[in-house]
């Protein structure tokens, strides 16, 4: 007899699925453009082609504000449930962050409920919205260029640069834990289906499977 089929359950909509992978898209072109326009001379494989590569660069910020103005006016609900996601952060989420630090063989209790998000998904989306607001503000004033104080272009510059350090080790951990984890395969399911198994989500995101089984929560 064949066994039955685990029951899924709707984690993203379409809306946050196309957020998150544009973005993901839009994120890899400004960070790769913008390195090769901080390369130096001897180091730069593209230097003949740097206008092309600040042309890329521009286009995908500009693209990427469009991204989120687009999304805010044909799904404010998106983000609107992103903020819910976001807004709290509990003991339960605090906890989450010490077992996931500690030492599997030390581990002496369960993993901590979670609602939809866990804590570190939670400080993902938190410091790389963040950190996205901060490259708005400084491309922008990079972009007056001329037309500004050269000590707040400086400043606006090296800012930009200092997001981008910080970005990389979070992109780079993120994708880590999202493709060479077998305990984050439901996870990555989920973001590109935007379905999970009900099991998942009972192990996994417990305080969000009481919702969805109380008929409390839905996308």
């Amino acid at each position: 007899m064949d066994e039955p089929r685990p029951r899924l359950v709707q984690r993203f909509s379409g809306a946050e699925r196309t957020l998150h992978w544009v973005y993901a898209l839009l994120f890899v072109i400004l960070l790769l453009s913008g390195l090769f326009l901080y390369l130096g001379p001897g180091q730069n494989p593209f230097l003949d082609r740097r206008e092309l590569m600040r042309s890329i660069h521009l286009d995908a910020a500009l693209a990427l504000v469009a991204l989120f103005l687009l999304v805010a006016a044909g799904s404010p609900g998106t983000l609107r449930r992103l903020r819910d996601d976001v807004e709290w952060f509990d003991r339960d989420d605090a906890r989450w962050l010490l077992w996931v630090l500690v030492p599997r063989r030390l581990r002496g209790r369960p993993l901590p409920p979670q609602r939809r998000l866990n804590a570190g998904q939670k400080l993902n989306t938190v410091l790389t919205a963040a950190a996205t607001v901060g490259f708005t503000v400084t491309g922008t004033l990079m972009w007056g260029g001329s037309a500004l104080p050269t000590s707040l272009s400086e400043a606006a510059d090296t800012w930009h640069l200092l997001l981008t350090e910080a970005m990389i080790p979070l992109v780079a951990g993120h994708l880590v834990v999202a493709l060479l984890f077998p305990s984050t395969r439901g996870a990555l399911r989920g973001i590109v289906t935007g379905r999970v198994r009900l099991d998942f989500a009972r192990r996994r995101h417990a305080r969000w499977a009481e919702t969805l089984e109380q008929g409390e929560d839905t996308v």
